[in-house]
């Protein structure tokens, strides 16, 4: 069919009938696209029908707009004298706003009417390099003389594309054409605006269509994932699944393993054998989709031999197309389909996108799950193994887990899940070692969801029998990441034997001492009046003299370790009585260097304060033997040359920073209305205590490793039992290689229920 001429100037007459039945005819064109479901056929047909419909025109393009990307796209062309080759070029071809005169159509809304001599790629202005190479081949291949409209096609405010129409080479004679002119453009943009109509329909149309595909596809994936078995019945069924929803039946699900750093072949469908080798445990840099699993981003390409897929493209298959299993932001796998040279344009992203994000999930969580299968066994083989018993409960304090050990322990055949902490007391008649029934607050599992860490807490179990069985517990909460406690464990073990030991060993350690108290006293008292006699004797010998020196300091050392020994069953037995009275911490202080003076040898003993008296209602007797304790041992651990300085003044609530974390007695400041304490600190120049021996020196029996190192460790734990029956605080700061001082403080006030 020839090319249709150009008209040429006509008569009044014949141009209004040319205009009714370019009129008439554009809008059956309208008309008859509204059936049109199809975009693409909708594309061409609308190109196609426009220029049958206008006389004039010899050619046209649709240029469709996509918000997403901001640019015009070459959808259909029409009537153009070009080639094949062109015409595929020409629709490759995208714009943004304001380039070319399509461009320029967008950017201003309005139609653009463009007459030239100089051919169609001098019309549409400057276009970046790859665009405007295509324009040029194009229009090497159309006449010289043209005329070109374009009209923004619009529906509303928003604006679908561009409609460019070509009129080409020279006009007719022919009045049954007519050209198209400025006036023409109100008519033009009337149609346009209804074929943006039909376009925007058929456009919606077919998202409803591909969204209710990829809800089918979606809901199929869900149930293929909801019904496996294991990962292997997984990935299977989701393979089978995915391919049935793509233009292809060739694909392979691969699996990452992280600790490896590879691929792993999953499961796949419609590959040889050696294809199906290059995917089965290769290195993720040397797979053919590195950039997949180290970016996180589908990849769409044709197949390449330097990538690694010579053996895809000998089995006939051109595109690939790789996506990641996402899990999170974690890649879990990818998908991986081959197929023909349209594969990369035709898989559809945005329903393969989400579908793989849940493949990723289900297979990141199948593995999770096998993990912690795994590791709950092996937590159960071990806590199954422990000889003691392990109770483990949520945040509420109901029981959550039991070993053997512990329901045999606690004498029963299964584990009370549920309970609740209150009904723990009487259920295990649980009580002290007082035999006292246990307070809310008081039980293990209570302790420890308080944030507690303890060990060796005793408590007495009464069996039904009547018979008691003591318990010792240590327990801790269980924390989440954020810190929060999420439950608590509790171990525990019978020492009732051990419980009777030391028991028997206390009353033994008391008897022994009571025993042994009155001959020793004899002894230093014969002792002393022997060494008196021997220092009034005018012609004393100084060997006899300094022997019983030494017998009577080590008479009264072994006199004070009995004291000691039997202070200690006096506080077991609850047996001690404070005698309460006003005294003179600096008097008393003084009276304790005087005494320490000639154990002391050269070292310096050294007594500040402000003040000569300062009054403290405390028995004076106990603080007497805790200033005697740390003076001797600051003596003791000094240097022969050292100086022990000991230092009293009173502090106020402004300097419970000097406390710290010390404060812990009832009676101190602020916590029981006390407003001011009195701050005993004995300071040597010894070789100072490393921080693990610190936490230790007030326990019983507790001796720092030293070649010095003499008793029987109970003067610094009697020290800080005394104290707290103060209602004060003992602690110690220490620096290794730079001495300690310990210190004290008592309320100046008395507390109230302090012991008397």
């Amino acid at each position: 069919m020839p090319p249709k001429q150009r008209p040429l100037g006509r008569t009044p007459r014949a141009r209004r009938s040319a205009a009714a039945a370019q009129v008439m005819s554009l809008f059956q064109v309208s008309s008859s696209l509204v059936a049109v479901l199809d975009p693409e056929h909708l594309f061409s047909a609308l190109v196609s029908r426009v220029v049958e419909a206008l006389p004039s025109v010899q050619g046209g393009t649709l240029w469709i707009y996509d918000p997403k990307s901001g640019r015009l796209r070459a959808s259909a062309t029409a009537g153009l004298p070009i080639d094949s080759a062109a015409r595929q070029m020409l629709l490759t071809i995208s714009l943004r706003s304001g380039e070319g005169m399509v461009g320029q159509s967008l950017q201003r809304g309005e139609p653009q009417i463009v007459e030239t001599l100089l051919g169609y790629r001098d019309t549409v202005g400057p276009l970046p390099p790859a665009s405007a190479m295509i324009i040029q081949q194009v229009s090497e291949q159309l006449p010289r003389r043209l005329a070109c409209t374009c009209i923004p096609m619009r529906v509303g405010s928003e604006i679908v594309g561009v409609l460019e129409l070509f009129m080409l080479g020279e006009p007719t004679n022919d009045s049954a054409v007519r050209p198209i002119e400025q006036g023409d453009l109100p008519v033009l943009q009337i149609f346009a605006n209804l074929a943006a109509s039909a376009i925007k329909n058929t456009q919606l149309y077919d998202e409803a269509q591909r969204s209710e595909r990829r809800l089918k596809a979606f809901d199929a994936v869900v149930t293929a994932i909801s019904t496996a078995a294991d990962l292997t019945d997984l990935v299977r069924s989701v393979l089978n699944v995915v391919l049935g929803l793509v233009p292809c039946s060739t694909g392979a699900l691969l699996l990452l393993d992280p600790a490896h750093d590879r691929l792993d072949l999953g499961a796949q469908q419609g590959l040889t054998p050696a294809c199906a080798s290059v995917l089965t445990g290769v290195r993720v840099s040397e797979s053919p989709c590195e950039e997949v699993v180290h970016f996180g981003q589908p990849m769409l390409r044709p197949l390449l031999e330097e990538r690694g897929e010579a053996l895809f493209l000998a089995e006939g298959l051109v595109g690939c197309a790789y996506f990641p299993l996402l899990a999170g932001g974690t890649v879990a796998g990818v998908l991986a389909i081959y197929g023909d040279s349209d594969l990369p344009a035709r898989a559809d992203r945005e329903m393969l996108l989400p579908i793989c994000n849940q493949v990723g999930f289900a297979v990141a969580n199948v593995r999770l799950y096998a993990d912690s299968t795994g590791e709950r066994r092996k937590l159960n083989t071990v806590v199954t193994s422990i000889a003691e018993g392990v109770l483990l409960c949520d945040r509420r304090g109901h029981l959550t887990l039991a070993n053997e050990a512990a329901l045999t322990l606690l004498r029963l055949n299964s584990l009370p899940f549920e309970q609740r902490l209150s009904e723990m007391p009487d259920f295990y008649r649980m009580r002290d070692l007082d035999s006292q029934r246990l307070t809310l607050d008081q039980l293990p599992f209570a302790r420890a969801l308080a944030g507690e860490i303890f060990q060796d807490y005793r408590l007495i179990l009464s069996g039904s029998s009547g018979d008691e069985t003591v318990m010792s517990f240590s327990g801790a909460p269980a924390r989440a990441d954020d810190g929060s406690i999420e439950g608590a464990v509790v171990v525990f073990r019978d020492v009732t034997a051990n419980q009777k030991l030391e028991r028997a060993k206390d009353e033994f350690l008391a008897v022994a001492a009571h025993e042994l108290r009155s001959p020793l006293a004899a002894v230093r008292n014969y002792a002393d009046l022997l060494l008196r006699r021997e220092q009034q004797r005018s012609q004393a010998d100084s060997r006899d003299l300094r022997g019983l020196t030494i017998l009577t300091q080590q008479v009264s050392h072994m006199l004070r370790m009995v004291d000691n020994l039997l202070d200690v069953s006096r506080i077991d037995a609850g047996q001690i009585d404070l005698q309460i009275q006003p005294v003179n911490l600096v008097a008393l202080a003084a009276q304790v260097i005087d005494q320490q003076r000639p154990a002391a040898g050269a070292r310096d003993l050294v007594l500040e304060s402000a003040a000569d008296e300062l009054f403290v209602p405390c028995d004076s007797l106990r603080i007497h033997q805790v200033m005697t304790n740390l003076i001797g041992n600051a003596i003791k651990y000094s240097p022969d040359t050292g100086r022990v300085t000991v230092r009293l003044w009173v502090a106020t609530n402004d300097d419970r920073r000097v406390f710290g974390d010390h404060l812990i007695g009832e009676g101190m400041l602020g916590t029981s209305g006390a407003t001011e304490a009195a701050v005993v600190s004995v300071t040597d120049e010894g070789n100072g205590i490393v921080a693990e021996q610190q936490t230790k020196l007030f326990q019983r029996f507790y001796r720092v490793r030293s070649h010095r190192a003499e008793g029987l460790g109970l003067g610094l734990y009697l020290s800080r039992q005394f104290i707290q029956m103060h209602h004060g605080a003992i602690w110690v700061e220490s620096v290794e290689g730079a001495g300690n001082t310990f210190s004290f403080a008592l309320p100046m006030t008395m507390a109230t229920g302090a012991q008397q």
